[in-house]
């Protein structure tokens, strides 16, 4: 993020870094104490004045919505990069999720899913991981690292499988999440479509994601 910031003049790239590094210690402090977090320990991790994030933010909700964005949009890159790379990897999804674990600290369904109303930049930002993922996944199917009736909906809520909070951190806690999901990697390549479940759609994730 801060090399996407690179190309912006002094002080708004100062702000958009310190914008970054509110959001990935909101990221991590809900992870770690949920919703009920308050801003203050968000700030502290940030290492910024609670006034600060309340001038940038009207709320902890507003907040938790550009947070959605931010995390979205980066999956989206994510996505995209393994896709521009699938000609030389053999492993298309085995890369998108090792860098996942490695890069994230939680998925925030579990944490912001059903908390939040309908937002116009979560629905651009979902819109543009659909189309990332459908691309990945399109791919993955025709290598046959996964199977015919695997979805992007079926990334997402893999996400949330494979990144669990731990009371560990670091490296051990990326290893131990690594090791199921070569598990789950080996049971997609050598599976078969199940006609007895239906397999989740787009809109049941962006159901979980937001509010009624």
């Amino acid at each position: 993020m801060a090399k996407e910031n690179a190309s912006l003049p002094g002080r708004a790239r100062e702000a958009a870094d310190n914008d970054v590094t509110v959001l990935r210690a909101a990221r991590e402090i809900f992870a770690e104490q949920g919703w009920n977090a308050p801003v203050s320990a968000i700030a502290t991790r940030a290492g910024v004045g609670v006034g600060s994030i309340y001038r940038r933010y009207r709320g902890k909700e507003e907040l938790a919505q550009s947070l959605r964005v931010w995390a979205i949009d980066h999956l989206a890159a994510l996505a995209r990069e393994c896709v521009s790379n699938a000609d030389t990897d053999e492993a298309v999804l085995k890369t998108f999720f090792s860098r996942y674990l490695a890069e994230s600290v939680g998925p925030l369904i579990p944490v912001l899913g059903g908390r939040l109303p309908e937002h116009t930049e979560v629905t651009r930002a979902a819109e543009g991981l659909e189309a990332a993922l459908q691309s990945m996944v399109d791919i993955c199917i025709s290598t046959g690292e996964v199977p015919p009736d695997f979805t992007t909906a079926d990334v997402m809520l893999m996400t949330v499988h494979l990144r669990p909070t731990l009371p560990i951190e670091g490296v051990r806690a990326t290893e131990m999440h690594t090791r199921y999901l070569e598990f789950m990697l080996d049971g997609l390549r050598h599976g078969r479509p199940q006609p007895s479940t239906t397999p989740p759609a787009w809109s049941e994730w962006l159901q979980m994601w937001q509010g009624n």
